[in-house]
């Protein structure tokens, strides 16, 4: 993971991001650090393989018995629900096992900025965001946490009786007889679980570094409100120990105390940028893929639930599959509809900064370049097809439900 010292009021954070990246560590994707023994870590490797191994068999197994039953809608769908689960999941962990330097490489400069932000900033207000957005990841993780365990549970015993495993799949040997019914159970065990249990680690860590840029967009924002309101005390904590390392806006350090301040927070304003930009390179086509994923559960989980079940159980099973998939779309725009916003207020805290106090020689050509910056949509991107926002939202939701609705007439069609 990522530095763990810092300022005081980011620690909660890194906490929560340690918890999140043992998750991962338990669930078999992640890496342990090199003050691992070699026995350890090659163990671990093992684990890996192992897990990432039984999830390509199991999504296998899910896709031939969908093909196998293809005019048998009832199957076909059941099937369908659990391999968009599996695929996404397949998926992001490929990604992060590509793309793993990079995402921590982020990690490292959201902590940076955070970091930089928090020793310039002082003050109650700051830590009242920090505080407000930490609270939002820890109820989030932990809700999604016990709802990964509920979901467990119910895919792997509340299975319907006539199934010799609790998952449907087309294997190439008889699982109702041992030891091919253990060898297959332990497969749909151990994927499922290290399924679970591995999306949960990296949508949580995707969506906490989310969540963080975009309360350090905030509090630039409040910042940049704020400042007729500063002391002049304020620009000694400003000092070059804390300005950004590698940007010049001038190569000059003002004199003038407003100039002083506004300089530097642009320069962090910059360096957010970056990041974000950063962050769509690493996790655009993940947020793609699960956007499609998302579409798929949740108009074969209604179907499910809604149509075919026909036992209290099925209902149970898929109705917490289609609350999993609609309550982790949710927040994944939801926390993209913030960054938008957080960051396209910008231009409206530059204009209430107290600019016009200043003389006008020192500030308008600063100002000017400023606004025109801040004006540059900040947005979470899945692929080249979304924007992660609450209208996104309400167009997978729609398109759901057409989908579910076609399936309902071929459904009542073919009975």
């Amino acid at each position: 993971m990522a530095q763990i010292s810092g300022h005081e009021w980011v620690k909660p954070f890194r906490n929560l991001m340690k918890i999140q990246f043992n998750y991962l560590d338990w669930s078999g994707l992640g890496e342990l650090d090199s003050t691992r023994s070699s026995f350890a870590r090659i163990v671990y490797f093992l684990y890996k393989i192992w897990i990432i191994t039984t999830m390509f068999i199991f999504a296998i197994t899910l896709f031939a018995d969908i093909c196998m039953n293809v005019d048998n809608l009832s199957i076909a769908t059941d099937d369908g629900c659990i391999f968009a689960g599996i695929f996404v999941v397949i998926f992001k962990a490929m990604n992060y096992q590509i793309r793993r330097k990079e995402i921590t490489k982020l990690l490292d400069d959201i902590l940076k900025c955070a970091d930089d932000l928090c020793r310039l900033s002082d003050v109650e207000y700051v830590k009242e965001i920090i505080e407000t957005y930490q609270l939002y990841n820890k109820v989030i993780f932990h809700g999604f946490s016990a709802l990964g365990v509920v979901l467990g549970v119910a895919l792997l015993f509340f299975s319907p009786e006539e199934n010799d495993l609790p998952i449907r799949a087309q294997y190439p040997f008889d699982t109702a007889i041992s030891p091919w019914h253990e060898i297959g159970f332990g497969i749909e065990t151990f994927a499922v679980c290290g399924g679970l249990l591995g999306i949960i680690a990296m949508d949580s860590i995707t969506v906490t570094m989310c969540s963080y840029i975009t309360a350090l967009f905030y509090i630039l924002n409040v910042n940049f409100e704020n400042f007729t309101n500063e002391t002049t005390r304020d620009a000694d904590r400003i000092s070059d120990k804390y300005r950004c390392e590698n940007v010049e806006w001038d190569g000059k350090k003002s004199n003038n105390t407003f100039l002083h301040r506004y300089k530097t927070y642009l320069r962090l304003h910059q360096r957010l940028v970056f990041v974000t930009n950063d962050y769509n390179k690493t996790y655009s086509s993940s947020m793609f893929v699960q956007m499609l994923s998302s579409t798929s559960m949740i108009c074969l989980t209604g179907f499910q639930a809604v149509v075919v079940g026909g036992q209290s159980s099925d209902i149970m099973k898929f109705g917490i599959y289609l609350s999993a998939a609609i309550s982790q779309l949710l927040y994944v725009c939801w926390i993209g509809n913030e960054l938008n916003y957080s960051s396209s207020v910008l231009d409206r805290s530059l204009w209430l900064s107290g600019w016009h106090h200043e003389h006008l020689t020192n500030i308008v050509q600063v100002f000017t370049l400023s606004t025109m910056s801040s004006r540059q949509s900040i947005t979470l991107k899945a692929g080249v097809f979304y924007v992660l926002s609450l209208q996104t939202f309400i167009t997978i939701i729609r398109r759901s439900y057409s989908v579910f609705t076609l399936l309902n007439n071929m459904h009542a069609t073919n009975v």
